[in-house]
Order: C-alpha cells, then structure tokens, then sequence
C-alpha cells in the first residue's frame, strides 16, 4: 500500500500524568506502547485525541478539560497549562501545506482558555480540522481507535456507527458543507422571518406616515404659497405706507408752515398790545392831571358860589318864603342829581349785566369776556371816584347852606343806611351761598378723588387682570408643548412596546430550535418547559452586559423541570430535525458556589459582587443560577478585576461592566462586541418599564390634556375679565371725566359768584364810606371855614384813597379775567339779577320823573318870586357873571377830560380789538397745533403698522423688506385676490392641525427602508432558494459518494472478514436502500462453522474481531496515514490474538500503527515498543524496553 505520509513525534508537557516534556518518536510499521496497568500509557492516546481537537473532557476521562493539566503530586506543584503537540512528515504535500514537516500543537490554561498552532503559528480548531479531513485523522475518525470506539461500531443502535462509515466513505465534508449550508439556510430562514417582521412594521407605519407626508407636502406647499403671497402683501402694503408715510411728513411740513405764520401774528399782534396798553396808561397820567386841573377850577367856581351864597343870606329875611321854595328847589335839585346819580349807577350796572348774559349767550371767550366786566367794572370805580369829587364839590356848596344840608345830609343818610341794610343782608344771601358753593368743590373734589381712586383700582385690577392673563397663556403655551412632547414619547414609547410585544411573541432573537422547542411545549401544555434563561431572569440595567459576556449562548438555554421533560424536547428536535438545543432540568443541575475562602475577594476595592448575587428570579432557579453565575464575579473595571484575580489565584470567573471576561486558569477575553444577546436579557425589563411608561404617561397625557383644557376654560374666564376690566376702566375714566367737568362747573360758578360778593363788597363799602362822609358832614355843621377845609383836605385824602382802590380794581380785573371759566352756568343768575336790575332803573326813572314834576312846579313859583325880587338880582349879577366865568373855565376843563377820557375810550376799544385778534391767532394756533398733533398721531400709527409688518415678517420668515423683494410679483397683482388667497390658506393649513414637516423625509426613510428590505427579502428567498438546490446537490452528491464506497467497503470488509476469521462470511447492509443517507447500518456475520447472524448475536470476542474486520475494511477503502490502536484487542482469546496479530502486521506495510497494549501476541510483532512506567506517584515517564525480552 502506498505511503501517504507518516506521524514522526508526539511531544507532551503537562498533560495528565506526564509533567516533563516527553518525545515519542515513531518509526515505520507497529510501534507498541507498553506498561502495566496505571502506569498512564492510554494517557498517550488521550494526548493524541486531544491536540486534533477533542472537546469532550468526558472522552479524555475527566470532568473538565483543565483536568488534562498536570495536577500535582506531593512533590511536585501543579502546572499552570499543558501542551501536546504531533509532528508529521509531509514531503509529498498529502497535507495542503507547503511545508515537508508539519506540526500540530494545543495548549490549554487553567481557566479553560485554549489555543492551537500549525508550525508554531496559532489558528484555529477549524483550520487544523480542514487540514485532516477526508484523511481518516481527526477526534471523531477512524485514526484513533480505543475500546469505546470498538465499543461504538457495535452499538446496537445502527444509526450510532454511520459517523463511522461516513468518514470511511469520504463524505463527512460534504456533510459539513450541508450542515454549514443548513445553517445558513436556518440564518436566511431567520433574516426571512426577521425581515418579514420588520416589514409588517413598517408597513404599519408606511400608511400613516404616507398620509403624514401628504399633509406636511400640502402644507410645505401651502406654506410655500403663503410666504409669497405674504411677502407679496408685505411689499405692496410696505410701499404703500412708505408713500402715506412721505404724505403725512409734507401735510407736516406745510401745517408748521401755518404754525409759524400765526406764532408770527401773534407775536406781532402781542406787540400791538403793548403798545396800546402803554398809549392807555399815558392816558390815564393824562386824565389824572386834567382832574386835578377841574378841581382846582371847582374850588374857584366854589368861592364864587360862596359869595353868591352870602349876598343870598342877606337877603333871607326878605324872600323867606322864596328861600324855603329855593332850598326846595335845590332839594329837589339835589334828589334829582342822587336819582340821575343812582340811575347812572343802575343803568352802568345794568349794562354791564347786559353785557355778562350778552357775553353768555354769545359764547364768547372767557378771558376776553372777563377783561371786558373787569373794565366795566374799573369805568364804575372811575364814576364811584368821579361821584366822590362831586361829593366834595356839594359839600363845598352845602357850606353855604348848612342848615339845608343838613335835612338833606339826614334824608341821604336814611336812604343810604336802608340800601346799607339791604346790602347787608344780601351780603347774609351771598355768603350763604358762597358756603354752598364751597361745600359743592369740595365735594366735587371729593368725588373725583374718589372716582380717580377708582380708576386707579380699576387700572390696577385690569393690569393684574392681564398680567394674570399673559403668565396663563405663557404657561399653556409650556403645558401645550410639554404635553406634545409627551404624547410624542407616548406614541414613540407605544411603537416600540408593540415591537417589543410582537418580537417576544415570536421569540425574536432566539435561536430556531429554542423557539420551536418552545412554541411546541406551549402547543403540548407541557407544565414541566418553565422557559428559556434569559426570560426568568431580571438583571438590573448596569449588569446587563456583564450578565451578558458571562452567560453567552446559555442565555437561550430552556429550563426544565426534570430530565424526562428535556429528553422528550430534544427527542421532538431530532424526530423533526429542528435542530440542536441545551436544556437545564431542574432536578439535575447543581449549583456551583465561591468557597468562603474565595468570599474574601468580594470585599477588594472594585468588586460589586457574585452574578447569581446581583439578579433577580425565582427561588426554584437558585441552583441553575449558580450553576452557571455561582463562580462568576462581577467587577467595575478591569484593572480592578486583575487585581481581584490575583487574589482569588484565577479559581473562578470575573466579568467587568464592560463585557471584559477573565477565566479561571488566568486566560482574558475582551475587546469590542457586536452581541445582540442583550436584548434578550433586557427585552423583558424594557417592556416592563414602557408598560409602566405607558400607564404612567398616558395618565400624564390626560392629566395633562384635562390641566389644558382647564387652563382654556380659565383664560376664557380670564380674558372675560380683561374685557370687563378694560370696560370698567372706561367706565371709570368716563365717571373721572364726568366729575372734572362738574368740578370745573361748580369752580366757575364760585368764581362768578365771588366776583359778584367782590362787587356787592364793594358797593357796601362805599355806600358804607358815602355814610360816613354824610356823618362826618352833619358832624361838621357849623365849624368855622377853618373845619371846612379841613373837611376839604380829608376829602382829598379820600379821594387818593378812592384813587388807590381804583388801582387796585384795575388789579383785581386782571385777577377775575383769569378767574372767569364758564359763563354759561351763570346765565340764569345773570338774567334774573338783570330783571332786578331793570326793575330798579324802571323806578328810578319814576322817581325822576315826579321829581322834575315838583320841580318844574316850583320853578314857576320862583320865577313869580324871581319877579318881585329883581332888586336884589342886580347886586348879584355882577357876582353872577363872575361865578359863570368860572364855570366856563371849569367846563372848558372838563371838555379837555373829556377828550382825554375818549381818546382813552377809542384806546380801549382798540386794545379790546388786539386781544379779540389774539385770541382768534391763540385758536388758530390751538388749531393747527391740534391738527399736526392728529398728523403726527396718523404718521406714528402708520409707522408702526409698518414696523409691525416688518416684525412679523422677520419673525415668520426672517426676512427684511430687500430680502423679501426677489419675491415679488411684478405682473397682475390683486392685493384683495391675493388676501383672500392668503386667509383661505390660512384657513387651510388651520384645518391640517398639528403637522409633521418630517413626515415627508420619515416617510421617504421609511419607504427606502421597506423598498431596501423588499430588496433584501427578495435577495434572501434567491439565496433561500440557492442554498436548497445547494442542499439537493449536496444530498445527490453525498448518496452517490456514499453508496459508491459502502460498496466498496461491502466488498473490502467480506475480504477482512475471511482473513481475520480464517474463513467465514460478513456483509453490511443498509436498512432503508433508498435513504443511504439517513437510515441506520446492519452487520451480518458468519463466523466459520456458524450461521449468519446479526452483530449482535455473536460473542463478544467474535463482535470485537468483527470491529477490527470493519476498521481494517475501511483502511483499505481510504488510507490513513497512521492508525493509533488502544488496546482494542482486549476482548481477544489468544488464537484470535494471533490473527489479528498477523493481519495487524502485513497491513503495516502501508500503514502506520501505534499500538497501545499489554497483549503479548500484539507485542511480539511490533517493530518497536516503549515502556511506560511510574517511578514517582502519579508521574508517567517513558522507558526503553527490550523486543527481545518480550519475545522471551
């Protein structure tokens, strides 16, 4: 047989029993491996089992893997790692590597981290698996044959021994390639279902956001539209109020123009009065002069008077009668000059009460009114002083005739005490109503203290009314966009719940077989599936990833009851071909826990505790808990992890937050992770807490859907009380205004009615001092002329008295101009004082008129007597003449006052003029300042509508007016087409209501998204489609390969048979022909001189000779490079010893075997043996052995 290439050295350190290196080295032929029992020489199958990758700590005879580290002895320590490693010879290239001698080492640390090189260059297990397969080497092929693989071949379950003839037949890599091909097409299956789900929910989405899109497109649309047609009206009403604006700025301009002009009248006309009041004054010096002038030609008009007097007194005794009828006359002379007095006074007054309701009725101004009655008033004082001077001059006269004066002065001052008395209590009338008057200010003050308060109130309630107002809708404003907030994470928190339902319905991210074997213990009601790991456990958020890194895979682990429940699960896997799965009965996993030595360790800086320790779950778990977590210690990083491992001499697990893994035996694992595994450990306490997000928030959402619509109904009621506010403010301010205007009547009237009280003061002051004088004259009766001149002086002094009050009049005219208001509430008492006044006139002018009667009836009787007395006339003509002369000089004077006195007049008349002027130049001026205050009142308004306007277009757009003109439409603009375009829009978008100007791009998202998937899925049911015919080619090839060679192996195990058997017959047979693949494989044999029987029946030495018969068959059907035998022929007698001894030795001609035995016959055909013997307790060492002293 030809070479194929050959196992030239095993080299072990620290495998079980060998604790110094040891070299095996191999030669050509049977190489035997000797020593008696316990001594560790299968421990050398073992180590070839291992370093090809043997995973199972149970087929190397222990009970975990780090049990194949050198453990100790007495003397010596415990290693830390093993390593084994097969060197093979490979000049012909039958391995696929370029190199002539290959070697294959594993190393393994205490912490079960393992490691693999090719050549001293690490790899994988798969590399070195892909390197031996189809060559018959590897941990599950026919290279390595021990008693348990004899055993296996003769199992009784047929489908056991098909691994067997699989890899005999060479289609193991077909299988694995279907297997790999069976995974993906589970993964693309998944991705199918993964994608599938996806779509669902996105197609859920697609349609609202698809309507969300249209709205957000309408509404960026109209949106769109408005913001031109706005801009449109923004430019054109802009241009427009920049034009009002220039408008108004000329209609200014022009009307301060006319301001000026009258400000320049008024000054001039203001310096007119200035001129004519100083012409007024220089007459009045004049006039002053010209009245002391008259005076001084009276007193000489009175010295003639009193000669004349004399000449008269002497005559007395003659013409008594004559003198009684004279002294009448003259009485009746002098009442006629009181009653013309009086009725002057009565008809001035009465003009000058004429003129007030004149002025009343005709509305005139008060000022101008005012200085008219103050002048009137001056001219009476003037007549009062003028009255005074005539006083002075009958006194003068009385002289002559004392005793008539005298009657006279008794009569006057009867009279005058009566009007005195009259005056008095008029003067009772007026003060009473002054007191009324005064009582009505004040409490017209009052009221509008009061009802200015009010306002204030009023005011301030409006203000807090608005303020309260403004901090509602400020606050709702908040509450609004909080609760949109809110029921936008409500609906975000709702999607993913939903998700999250659907995908723990379907067990997303779980494994097929887990979710198969779950759906159909849910199917079956069976009590005993408790359920997967990662759903019984609750694992605080922080834990999640190092739970995550520290569970692994056993997060999909199913947690059973009892053993019975988990084979009945996998039994329904294997009969459905559903795939693989890893069960935890509850019954049979124990917990695994830190010692209190190890405890320790938990106190260290860093360490938050046990994993089994930090998690939540049901007592019944507890022992699968920490089966799998019980030795897993969970630390915050990593640098306090080495730390803690150090002390606990890496006896357990630590896992930092980071997903940083350190094993037991000191290997680390860490780095980045892509796990999706998390999600199933948080899957569960995510839907939780949005379960309780949700209750709690769509609560919240109602809380605060209710608070919003309260807010509403109480800004209603607030801007209800803004609104009654502002109208009780009006109100008030209305009520304010309305209690002014009474105040400021009430205030004309009291100064109306004080102005009269000045004047009837005044009229019972000198009524008062008219008395007096009379007093003093009928006092003065009889003093010498000495007396009389003082008289005279006293008079004088009297008169610049009389002189001082006219000044002070003149003042006080001044002060009642600027006191006179409102004449028109005093028109009534104007009237009726005038009728009083008329009715005193009317009797005045009676009285005048009987009194001129009398006198003209005496004035006939004295010229009877003037008749008889001619005589005495002559001697007073002379003196007559002179007195005439006099009074001509006097009259002359008087015509010289007169004119001064007129020219005075017409000065007055004039100034009366200028001021009307004045006053008529003040109203234009208040005109036209009202006017331009109204302009520039229009001008701010407008100005500010356009910087409203402005404001709000940089607010909506952020555009000013020169960036909002290249929006402008310059052709067929309607501005009220365009508003009503703008408004329907606005209406439009109103009824969108809330929209989502994302929608257009999540929608777009969202349909790429399902488009992308829809793409996907496509792709994955071609590749679902691919991978199946990939299969059915895998399967046809694997039947045609398969059957080819088990016939092949037919043939070549009855040759083996028959040789082994020194006769005999054997053949293999398929139970189900026409399923090579899947159904189970017969072996018939007939041993010479028996029948044919099944496998079974025979002995067990013939089963075990038949195994071998089987495991040199398929030598033939595919060559192995070397063939490593564990004592398989045990169960031999001695003379089959010696067959499968002779057969053993021509096959190694073309094969290479290793033969662990303590069989002699096997010994003696070997072409080299090494011992193998413990000299040390528990320490395996190789020794050189004799052939020959077998042999013997």
């Amino acid at each position: 047989m030809e070479e194929i290439m050959r196992l030239k050295k095993l080299e072990l350190q620290g495998f079980k029993s060998f604790a110094q290196k040891t070299e095996i080295l191999f030669d050509e032929g049977i190489t035997g491996i000797v020593g008696p029992n316990g001594s560790g020489k299968s421990n050398i199958g073992d180590a070839v089992r291992w370093v090809l990758g043997e995973q199972s700590a149970k087929t190397l005879r222990g009970a975990s893997m780090s049990d194949v580290i050198f453990n100790g002895t007495q003397k010596r320590k415990p290693q830390s790692y093993c390593e084994v490693s097969l060197i093979f010879e490979n000049d012909d290239r039958a391995l696929n590597m370029d190199f002539a001698e290959i070697m294959v080492t594993r190393r393994v640390y205490r912490n079960g981290e393992s490691e693999y090189y090719l050549n001293r260059s690490s790899c994988r297990l798969k590399d070195i698996v892909d390197l031996f397969r189809d060559t018959g080497i590897g941990k599950e092929g026919y290279s390595i044959i021990g008693q348990g693989r004899i055993d296996e071949i003769l199992s009784r379950k047929s489908e056991d021994r098909r691994q067997v003839f699989e890899e005999a037949a060479g289609i193991v890599k077909f299988k694995v390639r279907k297997e790999e091909a069976d995974k993906k097409l589970q993964r693309t299956l998944d991705n199918v279902q993964q994608v599938e789900n996806v779509l669902a929910e996105l197609r859920r989405h697609l349609g609202p956001l698809e309507e969300q899109s249209r709205a957000a497109r309408e509404y960026i649309e109209m949106s769109g539209e408005l913001k031109i047609l706005d801009l449109n009206l923004f430019l054109v009403r802009s241009d427009r109020m920049t034009t009002r604006l220039a408008e108004l700025d000329e209609e200014l301009f022009n009307l301060n123009v006319v301001l000026q002009d009258a400000e320049a009248s008024l000054a001039e006309k203001s310096a007119v009065r200035d001129e004519v009041q100083g012409d007024i004054a220089r007459l009045e010096e004049q006039i002053t002069i010209a009245r002391d002038g008259l005076m001084r030609c009276a007193e000489m008009v009175h010295e003639s008077q009193a000669l004349l007097s004399a000449l008269h007194s002497r005559r007395e005794t003659r013409q008594e009668n004559r003198r009684r009828m004279q002294e009448e006359q003259e009485d009746g002379a002098r009442r006629v000059m009181i009653l013309e007095d009086g009725a002057r006074r009565s008809q001035d007054c009465l003009s000058v009460q004429e003129e007030l309701v004149a002025d009343a009725e005709r509305m005139l101004q008060q000022a101008r009114e005012e200085s008219a009655r103050a002048e009137e008033a001056a001219a009476a004082a003037d007549e009062a002083l003028e009255a005074h001077k005539a006083a002075v001059m009958d006194a003068m006269n009385r002289l002559s005739a004392v005793k008539n004066d005298q009657t006279r002065l008794k009569t006057m001052h009867a009279q005058m005490t009566a009007r005195l008395e009259e005056l008095a209590q008029g003067e009772d009338a007026l003060k009473q109503e002054d007191a009324r008057l005064e009582a009505l200010v004040a409490d017209a003050v009052k009221a509008v203290e009061a009802e200015d308060a009010e306002r204030q109130k009023a005011a301030d309630h409006l203000e807090a009314c608005q303020q309260t107002l403004l901090k509602d809708e400020k606050h709702y404003e908040q509450e609004r966009s909080a609760a949109e907030a809110l029921s936008a994470q409500l609906q975000s928190d709702l999607s993913r719940h939903n998700l999250l339902t659907e995908m723990t319905r379907a067990m997303e991210g779980y494994n097929h077989s887990v979710r198969q074997a779950i759906q159909w213990a849910k199917k079956q009601q069976m009590s005993g599936v408790r359920g997967v790991l990662a759903q019984l456990l609750s694992v605080p958020q922080k834990y999640e990833t190092a739970i995550d890194m520290a569970l692994g895979p056993a997060q999909q682990n199913i947690v059973t009851d009892r053993e019975e429940t988990a084979k009945e699960l996998i039994s329904y896997l294997r009969q459905n071909k559903l795939g693989r799965a890893t069960f935890l009965p509850m019954t049979s996993v124990r917990a695994k826990t830190l010692s209190d030595k190890e405890r320790q360790v938990l106190k260290m800086p860093g360490c938050i505790g046990v994993a089994s320790e930090l998690m939540t779950f049901q007592p019944e778990f507890k022992g699968i808990v920490e089966n799998l977590l019980g030795r897993t210690v969970i630390a915050d990083n990593l640098d306090h992890g080495i730390a803690i491992m150090r002390a606990g001499n890496h006896a357990f697990r630590l896992v930092t937050l980071e997903g940083d893994v350190m094993h037991s035996g000191g290997s680390m694992t860490g780095g980045s992770t892509q796990s999706k595994m998390v999600n199933l450990l948080s899957r569960e306490r995510e839907l939780k807490e949005l379960t309780q997000r949700l209750k709690s928030g769509k609560e919240e959402v109602a809380m605060k859907r209710q608070a919003l619509q309260e807010m509403q109904q109480g800004m209603a009621e607030n801007k209800q009380r803004v609104a009654q506010a502002m109208d009780a403010l009006h109100q008030q301010e209305i009520a304010v205004t309305r209690e002014q205007s009474r105040e400021n009547a009430v205030r004309s009237e009291q100064a109306s009615h004080r102005a009269r009280m000045e004047q009837h003061h005044l009229a019972a002051q000198q009524l008062q001092e008219a008395i007096e004088e009379i007093q003093q004259q009928l006092d003065g009766i009889g003093l010498e002329t000495g007396d009389a001149q003082m008289d005279q002086e006293t008079m004088e002094i009297r008169t610049a008295e009389l002189q001082k009050q006219q000044q002070e009049l003149r003042a006080a005219a001044s002060v009642c101009a600027d006191r006179v208001m409102n004449r028109t509430l005093q028109l009534s008492d104007l009237r009726h004082e005038l009728d009083n006044l008329q009715r005193d006139q009317s009797r005045f002018d009676q009285d005048k008129e009987e009194l001129l009667e009398s006198q003209r009836r005496r004035a006939q009787q004295l010229a009877e007597m003037d008749e008889l007395d001619q005589a005495d006339q002559a001697e007073i003509d002379k003196e007559t003449e002179q007195c005439r002369q006099r009074q001509h000089q006097q009259e002359q004077q008087e015509q010289v006052a007169q004119a001064l006195e007129n020219r005075r007049s017409a000065a007055q008349t004039r100034l009366r003029e200028v001021l009307a002027d004045i006053d008529g130049l003040h109203q234009v001026h208040a005109r036209e300042s009202d006017r331009i205050h109204r302009t520039e009142m229009t001008r701010a308004r407008v100005e500010n509508d356009l910087r409203t306007q402005q404001n709000r277009i940089w607010d909506t757009y952020e555009l000013t007016y020169a960036g909002a003109e290249e929006f402008r439409q310059t052709e067929d603009f309607n501005e009220k087409e365009t508003d009503r375009r703008a408004a329907e829009l606005h209406a439009r978008i109103k009824a969108l209501g809330n929209v989502n100007v994302n929608a257009v791009d999540e929608y777009a998202a969202t349909k790429a998204r399902h488009d992308d998937l829809t793409a996907q899925q496509e792709d994955l049911r071609k590749a679902e489609k691919d991978l199946r015919e990939l299969i059915d080619r895998l399967l046809e090839q694997m039947k045609s390969t398969f059957v080819e060679n088990f016939t092949l192996l037919q043939g070549y195990f009855s040759e083996t048979f028959t040789r082994l058997f020194g006769g005999g017959h054997a053949e293999l047979k398929l139970m189900d022909p026409d399923d090579p693949l899947n159904c189970g494989i017969e072996v018939n044999a007939q041993p010479p001189g028996k029948k044919l029987q099944l496998l079974s029946l025979l002995s067990g030495g013939e089963r075990a000779l038949t195994a071998i018969a089987i495991l040199f068959a398929m030598l033939k059907l595919k060559p192995t490079p070397f063939c490593m035998l564990d004592e398989i022929e045990a169960a031999l007698d001695d003379a089959n010893i010696g067959y499968y001894a002779d057969y053993l030795k021509e096959y190694s001609e073309g094969t290479q075997f290793i033969v662990i035995t303590h069989r002699k016959g096997t010994m003696e055909r070997c072409n080299s043996l090494f011992g193998v013997a413990m000299e040390e307790q528990g320490v395996s060492k190789m020794v050189s052995v004799s052939l020959k002293d077998y042999k013997e």
